[in-house]
C-alpha cells in the first residue's frame, strides 16, 4: 500500500481538491482504497465550491445585507445540487454525480448549447439590471428576486464578475458595506479588469472611510453600518436634549424646524417638516401619557444613520453646527 493510500479521508481530500478532474479521475482506478477515498462525497462537494463557487457563501453574504434568498436557493429545481445536506436516499444526489450535473451545465458538450446558455444569461441579467433601475429605494423583495436570477445565471457561468458586481451593487444599495466588498473581493479576482467593479470598490472604500473615518477621525457608525457608533450616540444624545426645549420626550414640529434652521441656516418650509416628521417618527407618546407629533430619540438617530450612508461628511458637518468638534465628535 502506497503512502498516499495510507492517508486519512480529510488529508486525502485536501491533497485531491488541488487535482483536476481528469487526475481524480486517473486516481479513482488506480487501486480499490484510492477509489473509495476519491468517491468520498465530501471530496467532491468540496471539489464544487472549489471549482464552482462557494454559494453557501454568497447566500450568507447576502442575507447579512438583509435580502434572503436562502428558501429560494434551497427549494429550487432549476439548481444543481452543492452541499451534503442536500442528498437524497436514492443516491441520485452523490458528490460526484452532483459535481456532473453542474460540470455540464459550465461546460456543455455542444456549441449550440453554450450559445443558448449565453443568450438566455444575457437576458437574464439586462432584466436585473432592470429591477435594480431605482437604485435603494427597489423593494426588498425585487432585490431577493433580482439576486436569486442572478444566482442562475452563475449556475452555467461560475466565473461571471458581473454575477458578483451585481450582488454587491445590491448589498451597497442595502447600505450593507461589508458584504458588498466580500462579493467584490471575488468578482474581482475573478476578472480584474472588469471596470464596474474596480469603480464600486472605489465607492465602497470612500463610503467606508467616511463612515469609520480616517487619520485619526472617531467613527459615525459601527462596524455593522446600521447602527450609529458610541460617540455619535453620545453627541445625539446630547443633542436631542439641547433640542428638546419643553422637556416632554418628543421633539415637536416646531422644535424640529429648529433643528433644520441649525443644520441649514434658514427656517424650514413647514411642508419639510411634515415630511421629515413621516419619515422617521411620527405619533410618540411622552412620558406624562400625551400623544406628540414628532420624533423620539430613536427618530433622530434613524434620520442620521441614513444621513450618513447617504454623506458622511454632511452629518460631521452638522455636528459642528451643534458645537461638537467634526473630528473626535466630542463637545467643544
Amino acid at each position: 500500500m502506497t503512502s498516499i493510500e495510507l492517508l486519512p479521508q480529510c488529508l486525502f481530500n485536501q491533497i485531491a481538491l488541488e487535482l483536476d478532474v481528469a487526475d481524480l479521475r486517473a486516481v479513482i482506478l488506480t487501486s480499490r482504497r484510492l477509489h473509495t477515498l476519491a468517491i468520498c462525497d465530501e471530496l467532491w462537494f468540496g471539489k464544487i465550491v472549489e471549482d464552482f463557487g462557494d454559494r453557501d457563501l454568497i447566500v450568507d453574504l447576502l442575507t447579512d445585507a438583509g435580502v434572503d434568498i436562502a428558501e429560494h436557493v434551497n427549494t429550487s429545481t432549476q439548481l444543481a445540487p452543492w452541499k451534503l445536506q442536500q442528498q437524497n436516499h436514492d443516491n441520485s444526489h452523490t458528490g460526484i454525480e452532483c459535481y456532473r450535473k453542474r460540470f455540464v451545465r459550465v461546460f456543455p458538450a455542444s456549441e449550440d448549447d453554450r450559445l443558448n446558455y449565453a443568450k438566455e444569461s444575457e437576458v437574464e441579467i439586462d432584466e436585473v439590471k432592470m429591477m435594480l433601475r431605482d437604485g435603494p429605494n427597489t423593494n426588498t423583495e425585487v432585490f431577493v428576486e433580482a439576486a436569486y436570477r442572478l444566482m442562475l445565471v452563475q449556475e452555467y457561468f461560475p466565473v461571471s464578475a458581473e454575477c458578483y458586481y451585481l450582488w454587491a451593487l445590491i448589498c451597497y444599495m442595502q447600505n450593507a458595506l461589508s458584504p458588498s466588498t466580500a462579493l467584490l473581493e471575488i468578482g474581482h479576482g475573478l476578472n480584474s479588469e472588469f471596470l464596474p467593479i474596480r469603480e464600486l470598490m472605489i465607492e465602497v472604500q470612500s463610503m467606508k472611510e467616511g463612515v469609520h473615518g480616517t487619520n485619526g477621525e472617531a467613527p459615525l457608525l459601527d462596524s455593522t453600518c446600521s447602527r450609529p457608533s458610541a460617540q455619535l450616540a453620545r453627541a445625539l444624545a446630547i443633542i436631542f436634549q439641547r433640542l428638546d426645549r419643553d422637556r416632554d420626550g418628543v421633539l415637536s414640529a416646531s422644535e424640529l424646524a429648529g433643528m433644520v434652521k441649525i443644520t441649514n441656516g434658514q427656517p424650514a418650509p413647514s411642508a419639510m417638516v411634515t415630511q421629515i416628521i413621516n419619515a422617521f417618527g411620527g405619533q410618540i407618546q411622552t412620558p406624562g401619557g400625551r400623544r406628540v407629533t414628532g420624533w423620539n430619540l430613536g427618530s433622530l438617530t434613524s434620520f442620521f444613520v441614513a444621513q450618513t450612508m447617504q454623506d458622511p461628511r454632511e452629518t460631521r458637518q452638522d455636528l459642528a453646527k451643534f458645537g461638537f468638534d467634526p473630528h473626535t465628535l466630542q463637545s467643544n
